[in-house]
């Protein structure tokens, strides 16, 4: 005899089950997108990512080229900047991600830097130093390359002769700065005609020994000479680099006070050069601010020069 209450319990039991399969049926989905669908996207996206990268790296070649005509000495014009920001702009709206934007916007800073140095009257400086920094990459590769070379003729010439005693080592020496004539540097004009004649002008110098980024050793110059009432301003900032750190290497110090300008100011009230002698005898900078002919430009004569005079010891440690 069935129970009174059969019809609903067998209602009851086949609702559970059909929960019960329904929840192996999500379980089941979930399991399957898991191990199949969700990586199957992924890849799709990385794919994506990758051909957008491809793209964005070839359409940033024109202005890779751009940059690069400028630093090979082609002159900044005003249409040359207006051509790259609407490069740049054009990247920006084709590559809204960030990581393509951070990218476009340091090379718009850095056609600002030149943009910025030739209203500031030294866009041939500006020039010089890129290119100076590519020349300066191949000598750090024949240093190291010279350096590599002279520690195998060492290795060979120290080896011990058979049958004869074996040499005591050497004591280990550091690189060095020899002493050098650095300059003249010549200062850019920023207003006036570029001759003082009879006006006296101010002169305003520094130098300073700099690590640069631990792997180059820069003296940096500074040199203001004019001013309103001389009729005449002009000034040139230059890093002329002396030791680079072969690879593997990083510059920790230098014998002499790092980044410690030695400031010369004076009024200049004769034609002829007057040298300074500076760092306890560490250097001597001669400077020409007034001069009998034409003071500033290519074929003027105001310019300061320094002679390093004694050694800088370089203190090196590997990376």
């Amino acid at each position: 005899m069935k129970p009174l209450n059969q019809p609903e319990r067998s209602k009851r039991w086949g609702q559970f089950l059909a929960l019960y399969t329904s929840l192996l049926l999500v379980v089941a989905v979930c399991w399957w997108l898991s191990l199949s669908l969700i990586p199957q996207l992924t890849n799709v996206q990385q794919n994506q990512t990758v051909q957008e990268m491809m793209t964005y790296r070839k359409q940033l070649s024109g202005t890779d080229k751009m940059l690069t005509s400028v630093e090979q000495g082609a002159p900044l014009t005003d249409n040359w900047l207006r051509n790259f920001y609407a490069n740049t702009s054009v990247l920006d709206q084709q590559f809204p991600k960030p990581l393509f934007m951070a990218t476009t916007n340091s090379y718009r800073q850095l056609a600002g830097e030149y943009e910025n140095a030739r209203k500031a009257g030294d866009e041939g400086l500006q020039l010089l130093n890129s290119q100076k920094i590519q020349l300066e990459a191949r000598k750090a590769k024949l240093l190291a390359d010279l350096a590599s070379a002279g520690d195998a003729i060492k290795a060979v010439a120290a080896a011990p002769k058979a049958g004869g005693a074996k040499p005591a080592p050497a004591a280990p020496t550091g690189p060095m700065i020899s002493p050098g004539q650095y300059g003249p540097f010549k200062p850019l004009l920023i207003s006036g005609t570029g001759e003082f004649g009879k006006n006296q002008p101010e002169i305003n110098a520094s130098v300073q020994f700099m690590i640069v980024r631990e792997h180059q050793v820069a003296l940096a110059i500074y040199f203001e000479t004019g001013g309103p009432d001389a009729g005449t301003l002009a000034k040139v900032t230059e890093r002329k680099e002396l030791y680079t750190a072969p690879p593997g290497y990083k510059i920790v110090g230098i014998s002499v006070p790092e980044r410690t300008p030695w400031r010369i100011n004076y009024v200049d009230k004769t034609t002829t050069p007057d040298t300074f002698t500076i760092a306890d005898g560490l250097m001597t900078v001669t400077i020409n601010g007034s001069t009998t002919g034409l003071d500033i430009g290519a074929t003027g004569n105001s310019a300061i020069s320094v002679q390093l005079k004694k050694p800088i010891k370089i203190e090196l440690e590997k990376e």
